[in-house]
């Protein structure tokens, strides 16, 4: 069987051209996404350049939902925001301090202070944290000193100004000196414990000579037992208590392109599938003459099986070169595109061009089975048949299979309203597609009547009657563009309907009419606030910042998005959905939450709840109101107060202003922004910061997206030229013969042409059938939760590449055509 199977291949090149080409396509894209994403994941690993210096480090959690059931690790979105410390203890430099073997203990603090390309502030003991040396004068001895790194900006005695969390501040430099850790400020213990609001950073201990310092760290474990939450780091784990600014980018990144990857996986399965599927239809004849000659089904199976590895091994070492090629240019579009950090960069390593292989194997296996069982089935009488008319379509497994599958994106519907809903809109458009794939041969007949309704003359009733005959024939050359434009469409729409709707719920229920902001470069001040809040013709300046929190249900640790706001004025600023309780009451140890979030817990209002903060720190926390959730609101709302004591950053994204009552908005806006403006920020319309968020937030949206289902819909473009090849190519003697009944050239052309434009044109309509299934999904989703859902359909985008699948089936379907009839008919 594998001599028939190599002579096979051999023999009939021609015939696998179109599968290994498809299983080729799909592990180079599945490969590439895999180095990608391989390269993403490694960077986050990084070496310290801040805690160089010292053997061991004790940082702050780093993930959520620790600290409360020591037993059970969580699970789940359990990172912290980007850019968030894990908090220390205030306890922890005390009892470290202490331990035997600790030569020097340095407590880390970093307080907000932006100036120049610094961004934080800490004590001057921290500069012994890494290598440093002095380029002028010293370390700072008074509270209005400060010492900056990076010798070409400034001098001793100059005089700088800070942008702190309280508001501007004037220091004057003592020392600048050079140093390969990030940029940052210097100052006295006693002002960097007041910039950070007393938050500890991270404590670090240098081992006494002769000491270990792995049994230095041990020894710290122990006597941090209590105390799970915290890490304790030595070697190149010590990069991992700094701050990386490109974490969440990077999180995004790793996101996306897992995401790619697995609808890479999914089209591939789907294509190679429909392609080995249509290439046994084919070869029935074939098949049956070896069941004539003696072939059991057995053998017959395992020779198509067996053409299916050698065609996938093949097609493997073509995809995984193609991948190493493809990788570089998708990460340099990336970072261009702003979805990548700057200097991201893919380096190739075998396990994910492995991965990819043995994917492209299974998948061409995968594909191959359902139809080896088919080409098994085949019984040698078969091979007297010479037409090409298929047997009516029976198979109720198949339509079932279908049916589950639209069903199974209705059962979606419900998480289109949580923040992820997104990611799920993918799933709906697959479970679509594939469940118009396995009804496509119930629905061809009638789709095909419906498309040539105005057939006249031999050409339009023989493509008719040539596509209603040979239904799988149709099916399967449908079904390219149906996952090419229902894929694109369904997506593009689904999110841009997904977007409007998210921004129409938050423009509902953000009644303030101006918002102060920070300019390039500069913070929200508590000082910018209190100008503002004293301003003349404010009624209300409710400063707000947005973070996530956590909560945890067993072992499951979910991410929420969370608000900190001043609850006294949030009636005035915020129309939000209350249920239960009052913001009102939002001071203190208090929290809003979403009705959703309150019945998954079983929470009422007055009950406590425990959730983490964004520091990693579980905090209990009383119930004061309940709402209703709604797209684009958070699923908590904390007190302001407690920005300052869980957040390394505690200064408001905005301050919503609602003028007096009969004050002009627009006088109100001028004088609040020639107020503000020497303080760094600026004032503007609400309405107008919303459409830059939207339009910011599209403009990412598109791009993340285009990047997922880009590389897909090359694909499947490419698989549409093939399928419609492979199904012309096989077709050279049917259509001799109807040459040699006295049709010309052209009457042969345009045949093919309009059977193929009839093809595709099925293909379109399914697709727009996905499109409009989709759109309803997320209609009846989101209709419970915004008024109006904006249905968008970007008809730019979607006709274009509906009009280009049927250009690329019509090529496709010619080109094969040219060569055989430049010959006479009889030959």
């Amino acid at each position: 069987m594998i001599r028939i199977v190599r002579h096979t291949l051999a023999a009939r090149w021609a015939s696998f051209v179109g599968s290994f080409v498809a299983l080729a396509l799909g592990v180079a894209l599945f490969a590439a996404a895999g180095l990608a994403l391989v390269s993403a994941l490694e960077q986050q690993v990084r070496e310290p350049r801040w805690y160089r210096s010292p053997d061991v480090v004790v940082a702050g959690p780093s993930i959520a939902g620790t600290g409360v059931d020591d037993q059970r690790k969580p699970s789940g979105q359990t990172l912290l925001p980007p850019g968030e410390r894990g908090q220390v203890p205030n306890v922890v430099p005390a009892r470290l301090g202490t331990l035997p073997g600790v030569a020097r203990l340095v407590t880390d603090r970093a307080g907000v202070a932006r100036s120049g390309a610094a961004t934080e502030a800490h004590p001057w003991t921290a500069a012994a944290l890494h290598p440093y040396a002095f380029v002028a004068g010293g370390p700072p001895v008074a509270a209005d000193q400060v010492v900056v790194s990076g010798p070409d900006l400034h001098r001793p005695g100059d005089r700088i100004t800070v942008d702190t969390a309280a508001g501007p501040r004037r220091f004057t430099v003592s020392g600048v000196l050079r140093s390969a850790a990030p940029p940052a400020l210097y100052v006295t213990e006693e002002v960097a414990t007041a910039l950070s609001y007393g938050r500890i950073a991270a404590v670090a201990l240098f081992a006494a000579p002769g000491t270990d310092p792995d049994a230095l760290a041990r020894d710290v474990r122990a006597a941090l037992a209590d105390q799970p939450q915290l890490r304790v780091l030595t070697g190149a784990e010590r990069g991992d208590a700094e701050p990386d600014p490109d974490a969440g980018l990077l999180v995004a990144t790793t996101s996306l392109l897992g995401s790619a990857a697995g609808l890479a996986g999914f089209v591939s399965a789907y294509v190679v599938a429909g392609t080995f599927a249509f290439t046994v239809a084919q070869r029935r004849r074939e098949f049956a003459l070896l069941r004539a000659a003696g072939a059991t089904g057995r053998q017959v199976r395992r020779l198509v099986l067996g053409e299916a590895v050698g065609t996938g091994v093949l097609a493997g070492l073509a995809g995984c070169g193609l991948g190493v090629l493809l990788a570089p240019p998708l990460a340099g579009w990336l970072t261009r595109a702003g979805l990548a950090p700057d200097g991201f960069t893919v380096r190739s390593t075998p396990l994910p061009l492995l991965v990819a292989f043995g994917a492209g194997l299974l998948v061409a296996v995968a594909g191959a089975w359902l139809p080896s069982r088919r080409a098994g089935t085949i019984r040698p009488v078969e091979a007297l048949r010479t037409s090409t008319v298929d047997a009516p379509a029976r198979n109720w497994a198949r339509r079932l299979a279908g049916l589950a599958c639209l069903l199974g994106a209705g059962a979606v519907t419900p998480l289109l309203r949580t923040p992820e809903g997104a990611a799920y809109l993918l799933v709906v458009a697959m479970l679509l597609i594939l469940g118009g794939t396995l009804l496509a041969p119930v629905l061809v007949p009638p789709l095909v009547r419906l498309l040539s309704l105005g057939a006249r003359g031999p050409v339009g009733i023989l493509a008719r009657e040539s596509a209603l005959t040979a239904a799988r024939r149709t099916a399967a050359t449908a079904a390219p563009v149906l996952v090419t434009v229902g894929l694109a469409s369904a997506t593009l729409a689904g999110t841009d309907t997904l977007s409007g709707a998210q921004a129409r719920s938050v423009r509902d229920h953000v009644v303030a009419p101006l918002v102060v902001l920070p300019q390039p470069g500069a913070v929200l001040s508590r000082q910018v606030v209190e100008t503002v809040r004293t301003a003349p013709g404010v009624a209300v300046a409710m400063p707000v910042k947005q973070t996530f929190g956590y909560d945890r249900r067993g072992d499951q640790v979910r991410q929420r998005g969370a608000w900190y706001l001043d609850g006294a004025s949030a009636g005035q600023a915020l129309r939000l959905p209350v249920t239960a309780g009052t913001l009102a009451e939002l001071t203190g140890d208090t929290v809003a939450v979403t009705g959703s979030m309150a019945g998954e817990h079983g929470w009422r209002l007055g009950d406590t709840a425990t959730v983490w903060l964004g520091d990693g720190v579980p905090v209990r926390l009383r119930i004061v109101a309940i709402v209703d959730e709604r797209p684009g609101l958070p699923a908590m709302l904390l007190p302001w107060s407690m920005a300052s004591a869980h957040s390394g950053s505690p200064v408001p994204d905005a301050v919503y202003l609602a003028p007096r009552a009969g004050s002009d908005p627009a006088v109100v806006g001028r004088a609040v922004a020639d107020a503000v403006g020497p303080l760094g920020a600026t004032s503007t319309g609400t309405g107008d910061y919303l459409s830059t968020l939207d339009a910011e937030f599209d403009r990412l949206s598109r791009l993340a997206l285009l990047a997922v289902v880009g590389l897909a819909l090359v694909y499947t473009a490419l698989s549409i030229a093939n399928t419609h090849y492979m199904a012309t190519a096989g077709r050279v003697s049917e259509l001799a013969v109807l040459r040699l009944a006295g049709a010309g050239v052209g009457q042969v052309l345009r045949m093919v042409a309009r059977e193929a434009a009839l093809a595709s044109g099925i293909g379109v309509l399914l697709g727009f059938g996905v499109l409009g299934a989709s759109l309803a999904i997320v209609v009846l989703a989101l209709r419970s939760v915004v008024s109006g859902v904006p249905v968008v359909v970007p008809w730019s985008a979607v006709l274009p590449l509906a009009g280009g699948c049927v250009l690329v089936a019509l090529c496709a379907s010619v080109a094969p055509l040219l060569p055989a009839l430049r010959r006479p008919p009889g030959r």
